[in-house]
Formats: C-alpha cells, sequence, structure tokens
C-alpha cells in the first residue's frame, strides 16, 4: 500500500469517524432502552428513595464489639428474609459500613419498625438469691447507685431517692428485730404479742440515719456519633459487670436497684448483649420484681463451656411458629419446637430440663428482658412442641413469632442513639412527593435558565450543548432504570444532587471544547481547522478533569456512610457518562457543524470576536515596521518555505 494511498484510508476514515460515533452512540441509547422495556418489570420509571415517595427507613447499629462482615451479613440476610415473610413490598435491607439500612417505600410500613428486634432467645433457670454479705451490702449498693447515676440508668434524684428508701427499710427492719427480741424476751403472752402489733401499727414511719449519699454526676452528653458508640459499650459493660455478677453481694445489690427499676422500665439497657455463660439480674414482667437467673444451659452432652447452649438457634424453623391468641387457654402464646438434628440438640436438652426442674421456673428472655417465666407443670417429651405465654398483644406476639420463625441474630442491634429496634425514619407519602415534584420544576427552571444562557452567548451553536445534554440525561435516566432493578438502587434527594453536578460538567466538557475552538479561530485558522484543532487540545483537559472528578466520587463512595454513598454514586456515573457522551455525540456534532457554511458564519456560531480579533492581529502584522514574516506555499509537495524580508 502506498503513502498516498494510506493517507487517502486515514482521512476517510476521519471524515466519517463523526457519523460513525453518533451512530455508535445510537445503539447504545437503543440497548439500553431495549432492556428497560423488554426485560423485568418493563416500566420506565426508576426505583426512587423514601425522601422521594414516602416510606420508613430503620437503622440498625451493632452494639458490643466490633461486628465482623460475616456477622453483618449473617444478619442482613435474616433481616431480608424477616421483611419478606411479612410480606412488606418494595423493602431493602442493606449493609452500609458498620451498620445496617433497612428501607421500605410506601404508606404501610409500622411493621418495618419491629423488624429489627435482634431476638436473642435465651432460656434461663430461675435461681434463689444466695446470702449476701450484711458488712459488704451497703457499700455495695451505694457504689452501684454512683456507677447508675454515672451512666444515665438512674437520675441523682432517683439514685438518692433509692439509697433514702434503702436506708429507711433498713432501719425499720433493725426497729422490728430489736422489737421482737424484746417481745421474745417477755414470754409468749398472746396479749403482749397482741399490744406490740398494736402499738406498731400506730407508730410514725422510722427516719434513717446516716443515709448514704450520692458522689458521682451524670456524664456529659456524648459530643457525635463516635462518642456515643462508645458511651454505649461502656455502660453495656458496665451493667454486665453489676447485673451478671457471681458474687452474692452484687448480685444483692443489683436487685435491690433492679427492684425500683422495673415496674417502670420500658426497655432494658443491656438490650441484647447479657453473657450467656453468666447469671443474670432481670425484672419478671408479671409481678414487676427482679429475678436472679442461671447462666443459659449447655446443650445435653455438651461439655465445652464455649460451646452451644440453649438458645433461640436452637429452635426447629422447618415446623410450625405460631403466635397469637389461644382461645383454648384464653391467653397469647407463642408456640414452636426444638431441633432434632444432631446428637445434641435443643430438643433433648429442653426434654432434661423439665423433667429436673418440675415446679420451678424457668425464665425465657428476650434481648435480656424477662417475657415469661413459668413453673414447669410436667416434662416435655423430645420433639413435641412447646409454648410461651406472656403479657404481649396480638401484634408482639406475631412480631415474636416471624422473628423466630426466620432465626435469632448474631448481633445485637440498637438505633444510633441506642433506641431498642433502631432508629426509625418516616417521611410521608405527601412529603415524599412534594420533594420529588419540587426537585422536577427545580430541574425544569435550571434548564430553562442555562438554554437561555448558552443561546445568549453561543448563539445557535448552543443547541449542540442542549443536545449534549439531553443525550446524557437519557443514557442517565435509563441506566438508573436498570440499576433500580439490578442492583436495588433507589434514586433520592443526594443522588439527584450528585445528578445535577454530573450534569454540569457535560456542559462544562462542551465549553472547554469551544473556548478551545475559539483559541485556534484568534491564531487565524479557519472555522473548520480550528475545530479540529481544538477538538484535539480539549480531548486531554477533559479527560484529565473528568478522572479527577471520578477518583473523588470513588474515594467518597468507600469512605462516606449513608445518603452521601447515593450522592458519590450518582457523580461518578455522571462522570462516566460525560466522558462517553463527550467522545461520541459532542465532539462529533461540532466536527459535522464545523463543515457547514451555515454554521460556520460568525453569526451563528457566536465566535464574531475571536474572527474580529484574528483580523486585527492579520491587519496589526502587516502594518508593523520592521521584520515582516512572508510564507511562501509551494505547488509541490515540498513543505512550505518561510523566507525574512527586511525594508
Amino acid at each position: 500500500m502506498s503513502t498516498r494511498t494510506r493517507r487517502s484510508g486515514e482521512a476517510k476514515s476521519k471524515r466519517q469517524w463523526p457519523a460513525k460515533a453518533l451512530a455508535l452512540f445510537a445503539l447504545i441509547v437503543i440497548g439500553v432502552y431495549a432492556l428497560v422495556f423488554f426485560t423485568g418489570t418493563k416500566n420506565a420509571e426508576p426505583k426512587l428513595g423514601i425522601d422521594l415517595q414516602g416510606g420508613t427507613r430503620v437503622t440498625l447499629v451493632p452494639q458490643g464489639e466490633e461486628p465482623t462482615s460475616e456477622q453483618l451479613e449473617d444478619a442482613r440476610r435474616i433481616l431480608e428474609n424477616r421483611v419478606n415473610g411479612m410480606g412488606v413490598t418494595g423493602a431493602s435491607v442493606v449493609v452500609d459500613g458498620n451498620t445496617i439500612v433497612i428501607e421500605a417505600a410506601g404508606d404501610d410500613t409500622s411493621e418495618i419498625r419491629n423488624i429489627g428486634q435482634t431476638s436473642q432467645l435465651f432460656f434461663r433457670p430461675v435461681l434463689e438469691p444466695q446470702g449476701a454479705d450484711p458488712a459488704a451490702a451497703d457499700k455495695a449498693i451505694l457504689d452501684m447507685t454512683n456507677e447508675w447515676v454515672k451512666y444515665g440508668i438512674f437520675t441523682e434524684a432517683e439514685g438518692q431517692t433509692l439509697l433514702t428508701q434503702f436506708a429507711t427499710r433498713k432501719a425499720q427492719a433493725e426497729k422490728d428485730a430489736e422489737k421482737q427480741a424484746d417481745a421474745a424476751q417477755e414470754g409468749d403472752n398472746p396479749e403482749v404479742g397482741k399490744d406490740v402489733a398494736s402499738s406498731e401499727e400506730n407508730e410514725e414511719p422510722v427516719e434513717p440515719k446516716d443515709v448514704p449519699q450520692l458522689s458521682a454526676k451524670p456524664l456529659p452528653e456524648p459530643n457525635g456519633p463516635v462518642e456515643a458508640s462508645e458511651r454505649r459499650q461502656e455502660t453495656t459493660d458496665m451493667l454486665r459487670r453489676t447485673r451478671q455478677s457471681t458474687d452474692p453481694t452484687q448480685q444483692y445489690a443489683a436487685m435491690t436497684l433492679m427492684s425500683a427499676r422495673c415496674l417502670g422500665q420500658v426497655t432494658d439497657p443491656l438490650a441484647g448483649s447479657d453473657k450467656q455463660d453468666l447469671p443474670l439480674v432481670a425484672c419478671d414482667p408479671s409481678t414487676g420484681q427482679p429475678l436472679l437467673l442461671d447462666e443459659v444451659p449447655l446443650l445435653e452432652g455438651v461439655t465445652d463451656p464455649e460451646g452451644p447452649r440453649l438458645t433461640g438457634e436452637q429452635i426447629d424453623t422447618g415446623r410450625a411458629i405460631t403466635g397469637g391468641y389461644n382461645p383454648q387457654s384464653g391467653q397469647m402464646e407463642i408456640s414452636f419446637a426444638f431441633s432434632q438434628s444432631g446428637d445434641v440438640n435443643g430438643s433433648a436438652t429442653w426434654a432434661k430440663i423439665t423433667s429436673e426442674m418440675l415446679q420451678k421456673q424457668i425464665a425465657i428472655t428476650l434481648d435480656s428482658q424477662v417475657i415469661s417465666a413459668p413453673v414447669i407443670q410436667g416434662p416435655t417429651p423430645v420433639g413435641s412442641a412447646t409454648s410461651i405465654t406472656g403479657q404481649f398483644s396480638q401484634e408482639e406476639a406475631e412480631g415474636l413469632a416471624n422473628n423466630l420463625r426466620y432465626g435469632a441474630l448474631p448481633l445485637s442491634f440498637a438505633g444510633e442513639n441506642g433506641e431498642p429496634g433502631g432508629t426509625a425514619l418516616t417521611v410521608p407519602p405527601s412529603l415524599g412527593q412534594a420533594s420529588l415534584k419540587a426537585g422536577l420544576y427545580a430541574g425544569l427552571v435550571g434548564l430553562a435558565l442555562v438554554a437561555l444562557f448558552v443561546f445568549a452567548y453561543y448563539r445557535l451553536f448552543g443547541l449542540i450543548s442542549l443536545v449534549t445534554l439531553v443525550a446524557a440525561g437519557a443514557l442517565v435516566y435509563g441506566s438508573l432504570v436498570l440499576l433500580g432493578r439490578w442492583i436495588g438502587y433507589s434514586l433520592d434527594l443526594s443522588g439527584i444532587a450528585g445528578l445535577v453536578i454530573g450534569i454540569g460538567t457535560t456542559a462544562d466538557s462542551f465549553i472547554v471544547i469551544y473556548e478551545r475552538i475559539k483559541d485556534e479561530v484568534r491564531k487565524g485558522k479557519t472555522f473548520r481547522s480550528a475545530t479540529a484543532s481544538g477538538w484535539d487540545r480539549a480531548k486531554e483537559t477533559i479527560i484529565t478533569g473528568n478522572m479527577v472528578t471520578l477518583i473523588a466520587a470513588v474515594i467518597i463512595y468507600f469512605l462516606a456512610v449513608g445518603d452521601v454513598k447515593g450522592f458519590a454514586f450518582t457523580m461518578g456515573l455522571t462522570t462516566v457518562f460525560d466522558l462517553l457522551v463527550t467522545f461520541l455525540v459532542t465532539a462529533p456534532l461540532l466536527i459535522l457543524a464545523s463543515r457547514s457554511g451555515f454554521w460556520s458564519k460568525p453569526s451563528v456560531n457566536g465566535m464574531g470576536a475571536a474572527f474580529r480579533t484574528a483580523k486585527q492581529r492579520r491587519e496589526a502584522g502587516s502594518s508593523e515596521g520592521g521584520e515582516e514574516v512572508v510564507v511562501k506555499h509551494t505547488a509541490d509537495a515540498k513543505p512550505a518555505t518561510t523566507a525574512i524580508e527586511e525594508d
């Protein structure tokens, strides 16, 4: 192949490149929308976040030690199964950093608020409290009250009131003991005992002496989420140390303090963080009194203290698990059966426990709270179902049954501020629709203002800028629809912010090319030649600028959490599409326009000032005294020669 033929082929390829690029972009857009309209739901609407259509978002923060990725994924799977089992439509469960976010769109999301209950179900025998050391009991109660006030379990007023009541009861007990001793010295005269009892009824309450005084002050409110997380961990460690102690004196002190908290307790601050291999002081919901619970029993045949225990994980999820009102017993009831699989299993362990603990209590705790403490009336045979009865509503019974049906979570979760069940944010559908309309109106107004600007500055050439924006918008929209189907991506307000910035980047790419063309025109080149050379200069700048933006978007996506992730995702997506649109739409349209006599007119392309500048420079160069540069173009194939003529 001759040099002339090769050059001719290259020139032909350059001439055909704009049309080929536009055709390739058209095929990409057609392919995207073919997938939109002929696959999946065949609906061309993107998946919207709850802030655009209304719904509920629940944020779950793991409690205790730093969770592993495997634990978070297991928890996400269980929560997803719970959501699906409840029949909540349009819900998603995603891991966001070290948190799990549950979103359910629409207005029927009341059930989603209870989906994050950890459902750590333990079975603990009820123990009789052992005798505490009287000499150390007073100090133990005072020290423990100070700790509970410090970490906000009690207020200062509640703590001091508790100490005063304890001192009063102690003083009264001592006085009663003295009277009984005095009565015993006087003999067993019934009349004497009657007089003593009558006098006791008429006596004024005993005023305690030397009431212990609090010395602790509540810790200041945490400053930010990091400190809040650290505070929750410190509180959990403190409660484990005080309420899960093996020391009888500490157990006595914890039961004394819990007796004041049980009646008004809504949620347990320990919230599912109790250790299975330690005893636990908890509240009996039926009496409002504290109970001392034994450690969770090891499965029958297990000797390793780190081995499996009788927990909700031993429940057979393959059998029926029901919750609700039982007309036969007249109570709310959750019915289930323990698993029989394996050499060691929950069914055999439960059968043994019920046989050994006849007429004794066994407490069933859910996330550190006693939900039922029944007295074992008879043994449960291996493989038989068992029931939990308690003071819970129909909704609570059904929710617990659902949670047990899909398994207990491997982690204990709370809200961002320690709320049980997670932090719930509800956006009414009307507010979501208002946000969506406001976003659309803002976009249309912005587009109108951009159109006014480009027509004023670029004349009719601004049409090319608007065409590129429409092309980028069409590609982005179709991609968002597909991403919502394939990976569950939901467009929210932060994502729209990223789209706006990305679309602005597309407009900026047109401006960069236009200004490079204008620079070439000022140098004296024709519009057609200036367009080709201006594009060659501009594309490196555009690639560099977009790569910087893309790197920033990727870094933000992996380091950020929550809504910022959505912003980074859409900004990165539109940045990639900007490169695609610039090379396949913007540049080809500009090249084609430069070949047209109509678009080459300064009044049309808005480069009248640049052409005038080039003309002035040529005139100034020809009128200057001194040296004049004359460029002589030979007719043959030899390169042009430059001669310097002096006046």
